[in-house]
This record gives structure tokens, sequence and C-alpha cells, in this order.
């Protein structure tokens, strides 16, 4: 009876719990139907918003796209150079620095005393030259007395023997004497220019002892110090020229035909914001690079007072002349979103239509268009940001793009 009793307590709370079980799922379902609705409702609501806005007038500016005189300018970037740079080296190797005059940082002008070297070899073999100069001339001097005091027996023996007072083998002797004396002159003379020329070489050798500025500038380094010895390799300062700059720059195959020597650069570095300083075009490369397509230019910098130095990076402005160009108020530009790509609103037929555009160059308040337009095309420039396209619109305002082109 017991164990009945028991059977039928436990199925009864069996059905309990599935009567439970299922008055939850009804309850989620009833929810899972109210969200469903309720998406829908809100979804059509906006739907309807959206329509209503379609059918909305937009008023707007607008601005005609003209031809217009642009200024070319090229805008290109390079690191200022100096216009020469030296590494002066020594033209002895071996040789002991016994004193260095400058410091990086030094001025020095053409011919300035940079650095001497010990000299007491030289010193001494100039002087051995020397002594050897004066032995030779020595010798000369007396190979000229022998060969004038012959001349004189020469010519008296050459008269004795016409008058048959002497014989000709005392002719023949004299002769023979003469004309040694003569040989021994020559001899003498050639020592003497051989011990010039042994002189001549030592003194230009002992001036390479002393190293003096070949060009004036900035001392921009300094390779060795007092008592290292000299290497014909390696340089004892680097002197920089800083009163004239240049910067080396690349243009395109397309901007090339449009460059001359002697148009004006503007440049502008990040040490002075807002100065321009003032260059010309002074080199063009003669050809176009195959492998990249440009040409090298060289622009020269007036730096007296030096302000500018060597390693800044300068951008640069050229101005190649006007052209006509297609151009649109900049503020009718738009940007797409995570992209480098304009567009632009037309306005036609009083509807909104979005125009993708290519940009050139900017100039004050207008912009070049290069592909995406037509002249005489009404750009939106206010009243854009509630557009979309075929909007429906309204102008309230009419204006251009700049003057037009003669």
């Amino acid at each position: 009876m017991r164990r009945a009793a028991k059977e039928v307590i436990v199925l009864e709370d069996k059905v309990a719990l599935k009567s439970k079980t299922g008055i939850i799922i009804a309850f989620i379902l009833i929810l899972l139907f109210i969200g469903f609705a309720a998406f829908n409702y809100v979804r059509q609501s906006e739907k309807e918003k959206i329509t209503v806005n379609k059918t909305e007038t937009v008023p707007v500016q607008v601005a005609e796209a003209r031809l217009t005189n642009l200024q070319r300018v090229l805008e290109l970037t390079g690191e200022i150079k100096p216009a020469a740079v030296v590494d002066v080296h020594p033209k002895i190797g071996g040789e002991i620095i016994e004193k260095i005059y400058v410091e990086t940082g030094d001025y020095v002008k053409k011919g300035d005393l940079i650095a001497v070297l010990e000299d007491d070899v030289i010193k001494a073999q100039l002087e051995e030259a020397t002594a050897g100069l004066a032995a030779a001339e020595a010798g000369l001097r007396q190979s000229e007395a022998n060969l004038e005091l012959l001349e004189k027996d020469l010519l008296r023996v050459e008269n004795l023997y016409q008058a048959n007072a002497v014989s000709k083998q005392e002719l023949d002797h004299i002769n023979a004497q003469y004309k040694a004396a003569v040989e021994s002159k020559k001899l003498a003379g050639a020592q003497v220019e051989k011990a010039k020329a042994v002189l001549n070489q030592l003194q230009v050798l002992y001036r390479e002892y002393s190293i003096y500025a070949p060009i004036s500038g900035f001392v921009a380094a300094r390779y060795v110090e007092q008592g290292n010895r000299t290497d014909q390799a390696k340089p004892v300062i680097r002197i920089s020229r800083e009163d004239e700059l240049k910067i080396v720059c690349s243009v395109t195959e397309k901007d090339f035909p449009h460059l001359k020597k002697g148009i004006e650069a503007e440049i502008t570095v990040d040490a002075f914001p807002g100065k321009v300083f003032k260059g010309v075009v002074s080199v063009i490369s003669p050809t176009i690079d195959p492998a990249t397509r440009t040409a090298g230019i060289e622009i020269h910098i007036p730096n007296k007072e030096y302000k500018l130095r060597s390693g800044m990076f300068a951008h640069i402005k050229l101005y190649l002349g006007e052209r006509k160009a297609l151009a649109v108020p900049t503020e009718s530009l738009n940007k797409m979103p995570g992209t480098g790509s304009y567009f632009v609103y037309i306005v036609k037929d009083n509807k909104a239509i979005l125009k993708n555009v290519k940009t050139g160059i900017s100039q004050g308040n207008i912009t070049e268009i290069t592909d995406g337009l037509t002249e005489k095309d009404l750009v939106v420039t206010r009243g854009q940001n509630r557009l979309y396209d075929g909007a429906r619109v309204s102008i309230e305002e009419r204006g251009a793009a700049g003057s037009e082109a003669s």
C-alpha cells in the first residue's frame, strides 16, 4: 500500500513539472512575438520617415564650374645640401700631426692654415740639398774658370803654330784639353740643374707638411687628433660651404617640359615656420632617367646670413606660369570616408546628382577638376550635407568659381 502511494506521488510531481515547463516555454514564445512585432513597427516607421524625407526639397547654394586662369605650381621636397663640401686629405702619409689649428664648427677662409706635420727630417734633407746645390755651383764656377784659361792657351798656341813656332803635336794637345774642359763645364752645369731639381722637389714636399683650407666654409667634421699619424686615405677635416646651398630634386616626365633655368623657387623649412626663402633653378638634367621616368634639378639658395643649414628638410614651390583649367569652389568638394577620393553634387532639373571627380591643384578658395565635370555644371557649395543622389533641391543662391578665363 505504501509503495503504491509513493508511486502516485512521484507521478503527480512529474505532471506538475511538465506543466510548469510548458508555461515557461509559452511565456518565452509570447515575449519573442511581442519583440518581433515591435521591431516590425519601428522598421516601418523608419521607412515612412525616409519616404517623407525623400520628398523634402533641400535649399542649396550653387556655383558654376568655369575655366579659370590657374598658376601652375610644382611642389617638391628635398634635403638642403652645401654648395660645396670638401674632405681635406693630407698629401703625405705616415707623418705625425704636430698641431691642429681648427675645431668642428670653426669658420675658415681659403688658404688658412689647418694643421702642420712634424718636419725635422724634411728640414735636414733641405739643408743637405741646399749644400749639394752650393757645391755643384762651385764646381761649375771652377769648370768655367778652367775653360776660360784653356781658351786663351788655345788661341796662343794656334798663333804660334801659324808662325811655325810650335809643333802640330802641341796644338793637338791643347785642343784636346780645351774639349775636355768644355765637357767638364757641361757636366758641372748638369750637376747644378740636378741639385736644383732635388732642392725644388724637397721644397714642394716641405710645403705639404703644412695643410691649408682649399675653400672657405665651416669645419663640418674633424677626423684626427694631434699626435696621430697621417693617412692619405683618411681626411683631416671636412669643410662645408654654407653661404650658398642647394637642393637636389627629381621632377616627373610630365612636369619636365615646363622647367627652365632661372625659375624662382620658394623654400620653407620647419625650423622657421612661416618664413619663405628664395632660390633659383640653376641646373636641369638634359635627359630623363628611363628607370624612374624623372629628371634631376638643382635649386641654389643664397645663404649669406647662414640661417639655413645643410641637412634641413625643405618644401619647395616652383611657379611654372599660368594655364586654363576647370575649377570649382573648394567648399563644394566632399571626401568619401576612408578614401582619398572626392565627389560633388551638381544640380540638374532641380535634382541633386552625385558626381565622382578627380582634383588637381588648389589655389586660394578654388580647386582644379581634372575629371568628372564639364564647364558650367552647377555644383552645390552649401547644403550638401543634407543631400543624396536624386534629392530634390531649390537653388537659393548662385555664384561662379573664380573668373572666367580669357
